[in-house]
């Protein structure tokens, strides 16, 4: 696929993420995989857990000091960051997004199985839902990026014709113009949607 037009639009975003269909179901197997682990973790090891959650605690206590519009951009800020280094490292042979997606699925796992053991289904389900329908898609589709640009540079390094600068710009017009303002409004929704539900169900 080549775009036709240097802001990608949405049947370009559509016909991309579905080419890249099968760097995606990677990444989600990947991240699927090692959050039954994190959830394992949880159930078994009580203390370890609790131990990792005050570490997760400690380093988000700055941003629940802020406002609401700082804590927005700062959670924006944290998922572009991250989700941007992901593209641009996968060209390393496609390894950090693969470390990306085992990281984040442990951390996840760990903090939905204490989560279930502590506040119920309902609180997992309302935290994450409205925010992480957008918000994971997005990091899938950014580790899926960097999977293929990794791919490209492997198939190049023996040999094999790639289209390796024509890959890199696609994928980062993809993430600039799509997946970063998608990360912007997912932010939008875990800190005036998500945190208003919690609020408004679990305030007792």
């Amino acid at each position: 696929m080549t775009f036709t037009k240097k802001i990608p639009g949405a049947r370009d975003f559509l016909d991309y993420t579905y080419n890249l269909r099968w760097y995606v179901l990677a990444v989600v197997l990947v991240f699927a995989l090692f959050t039954a682990i994190g959830y394992a973790i949880a159930v078994t090891s009580p203390a370890f857990t609790d131990q990792t959650i005050a570490g997760f605690r400690e380093e988000v206590g700055p941003l629940k000091q802020t406002s609401a519009l700082q804590l927005m951009l700062g959670i924006f800020e944290n998922n572009v960051i991250k989700c941007f280094l992901v593209v641009v490292l996968g060209l390393a042979l496609g390894i950090a997004p693969v470390l990306f997606m085992m990281a984040n699925g442990i951390v996840i796992g760990i903090v939905v199985g204490a989560t279930l053991a502590k506040a119920g289904l309902l609180y997992v389900v309302v935290g994450i839902l409205p925010h992480g329908v957008i918000e994971m898609p997005m990091i899938f589709i950014s580790a899926a990026i960097g999977l293929k640009l990794g791919f490209d540079v492997i198939r190049a390094l023996v040999m094999k014709k790639v289209h390796l600068w024509k890959d890199i710009r696609e994928g980062l017009l993809i993430f600039i113009f799509w997946v970063a303002p998608l990360l912007f409004v997912a932010a939008f929704l875990e800190t005036f949607v998500t945190g208003t539900l919690l609020y408004m169900f679990f305030a007792n």
